[in-house]
């Protein structure tokens, strides 16, 4: 089956992950296109304005558009990304105030600088650099302050070459017009950037989620989380009496594996464990790893129903081997399970899971213990 995208499945998967915020640009490479981009506009602008007879704007606008080109890309590849920011919005204000001198208000040049505000947020966010906000709002305040320069000199100067009536009106509605694209570009790339940053902070968020509650060989529940969780399992059973089970399990004869193939062996026989185990639960079980190779579960039924799928359990961990350097690595796991009780402790029901596991690994390992026989005495293992 043939499985290449035509052009314009490509075009719309690309804008659809720039819209979920999951595509991401080098600040190289945005502030390369914005200056290619610029650099087109300015050239497009000189040959309208030889077509509209004024050679003195044409050539005005080859050179800005030539010097914009050889500036920003030095600037650009030495990592000086603030200075072309300020050399863009320079150079379209410059620009706004030069074509009002020149051909005069009405041709719609100042328009531009509305453009240049929403520029003046999106590329600071763009750079790393604490006083984005500064920045932004400095940029605000020039800018307007420009539209105004520009908005003033209409009223003291005349223009020094209008342009005819056809081509005024037609350079206003050009200039207008990309004025609103440019506008509605740089607020699409603000919001794009703010979901991708947003995307990197969650997913920042939940490795660290991950560190905190989870351990790093298995993936599985740490200690500490568990007990938690445990805690407001036993507040849910005081209000609606549902009951839990909890088991404790404990890998037979871990000790001669890694004796015998190593810790890095010993590792892969808990992780390995430790997959069998979350793929045989529940989707309200919990599963965490209580401590070398001991593994606590929470499963969320009444002990019998809990002993079937312990003993599910068991199977499909003796079943099991690891293959580790060319050698298979068989091993089995012993469970104490207890239910829970209300007006129990939580330290109570654990022990009682670790004592039937105590029973279990003393009377022949690989089962499930979910009573002890009367007159037991249990010990410290």
């Amino acid at each position: 089956m043939n499985d290449k995208r035509r052009p314009s499945d490509n075009f719309k998967h690309y804008v659809d992950e720039l819209q979920k915020g999951n595509s991401f640009f080098s600040a190289e490479i945005i502030f390369s296109k914005s200056v290619l981009a610029f650099a087109f506009i300015d050239a497009v602008k000189a040959l309208l304005f030889l077509m509209a007879n004024s050679v003195y704007m044409m050539f005005v606008y080859i050179m800005t558009c030539v010097l914009l080109m050889t500036l920003a890309h030095n600037r650009i590849k030495r990592g000086h990304h603030l200075s072309v920011i300020m050399m863009v919005l320079l150079e379209i204000s410059v620009m706004a105030v030069l074509t009002t001198i020149f051909v005069g208000w009405d041709t719609g040049f100042p328009n531009l600088l509305f453009a240049c505000i929403t520029a003046s947020f999106y590329f600071p966010l763009v750079v790393k650099t604490e006083k984005r906000n500064i920045l932004s709002l400095a940029f605000c305040i020039l800018i307007l302050l420009c539209y105004f320069v520009c908005y003033l000199l209409t009223s003291l100067l005349v223009p020094i070459t209008p342009l005819s009536e056809l081509w005024t009106t037609f350079f206003f509605v050009f200039n207008t017009l990309l004025s609103m694209a440019l506008m509605v570009a740089f607020s699409f790339l603000f919001v794009w950037e703010l979901m991708s940053k947003q995307r990197i902070l969650q997913q920042q968020n939940d490795q660290l989620d991950e560190l905190a509650h989870k351990d790093p060989l298995t993936h599985l529940l740490n200690r500490r989380s568990m007990n938690e969780l445990i805690g407001n399992h036993m507040d849910n059973l005081k209000k609606t009496g549902r009951r839990f089970t909890i088991v404790l399990g404990d890998i037979d004869n871990f000790k001669s594996v890694n004796d015998t193939y190593g810790h890095e062996a010993g590792d892969m026989v808990l992780v390995a464990v430790s997959d069998i185990i979350s793929r045989n639960v529940g989707p309200n079980d919990l599963v965490s790893r209580w401590g070398g190779e001991e593994i606590l579960l929470l499963l969320s039924e009444p002990l019998e129903a809990a002993t079937l799928t312990t003993d599910r359990i068991r199977k499909r961990i003796d079943e099991n081997i690891v293959s580790h350097e060319g050698q298979d690595i068989h091993v089995s796991m012993t469970f104490g399970a207890a239910e829970s009780i209300p007006g129990f402790r939580i330290e109570h029901l654990i022990q009682q899971a670790d004592d039937r596991l105590y029973f279990g690994k003393k009377h022949g390992k690989n089962q499930v213990v979910t009573e002890l026989p009367e007159g037991f005495i249990t010990k410290k293992k």
